[in-house]
């Protein structure tokens, strides 16, 4: 501010100077006349009239009410940094030297093959009467013919005991007990294709003898009784087991003769 005063000052006074170099201009320069008289042969100085002064306004200490700048506050830099964010450092996973272990698929073992088991021979059921004798195809079909043969006729008679309440034949079973017990041989030696049907055929053998033990002493005149239910069990016995006799006959004839 006091900058500027002195800058206004500095101007009002080079503005006088200038003024008053102009009035000193306007003063009237001396003719020929004049010119003459000064000359060393004059020896009267004519003196100048003096011109009145130009009313020249003064300037007067008052400054310029001018309207001074607005100072704009300019921001002065400060050195704090700005705290900007910095990013934050996303861990890249380093690859490691240990492999992924990758399981592996396990082989698949095939199932074990089943091996057929080897068969065992069946022990044929025998009695102590019954003849044994080596094994021969035809005598082993013949008497699996008769015992059909029995149990077809035994089926009949039992039918009939059922029916009246009164015994059949005691000779007829007595014929039978004979076969079943005494006459039907047991053999050794039977070939494998042949083992099966022959248990079988000295499994029906024990079974009649077993469910008519009731009958045998009735039919040796030692007296006795047969229950309802022994008669109903035989009845039950013989339904299945003479057709199953009848098959066996068939199946037989089929086998190949060792």
């Amino acid at each position: 501010m006091k900058k500027r005063l002195r800058y206004l000052f500095l101007f009002l006074f080079l503005t006088s100077l200038f003024l008053l170099s102009l009035t000193a201009c306007d003063t009237a320069e001396p003719d020929e006349a004049t010119a003459v008289a000064e000359l060393p042969a004059a020896t009267v100085t004519t003196s100048p009239t003096a011109v009145p002064p130009t009313n020249t306004p003064i300037p007067t200490d008052t400054p310029t009410n001018t309207p001074e700048p607005t100072a704009t506050d300019t921001p002065t830099p400060t050195h704090t940094p700005t705290n900007t964010p910095e990013p934050t450092a996303t861990k890249t996973p380093v690859p490691t030297d240990t492999p992924t272990a990758t399981p592996e698929p396990s082989p698949t073992t095939p199932p074990p093959t089943a091996v057929p088991p080897t068969p065992v021979p069946v022990s044929a059921h025998t009695f102590p009467e019954t003849p044994i004798q080596p094994f021969d195809a035809d005598t082993f079909m013949r008497y699996m013919g008769l015992v059909r043969d029995s149990f077809r006729s035994f089926d009949s008679e039992m039918g009939l005991w059922q029916e009246t309440n009164k015994p059949g034949d005691c000779g007829t079973f007595n014929g039978w007990t004979r076969l079943w017990i005494l006459e039907a041989p047991g053999f050794t030696d039977v070939p494998p294709n042949w083992q099966s049907l022959y248990v079988e055929y000295r499994s029906l053998l024990q079974q009649i003898a077993s469910i008519t033990t009731e009958i045998r002493p009735l039919c040796s005149g030692m007296g006795g009784d047969v229950s309802p239910e022994t008669t109903q069990a035989i009845l039950d016995f013989l339904a299945w087991a003479y057709p199953r006799s009848e098959q066996m006959v068939v199946e037989l004839s089929q086998l190949p003769r060792p």
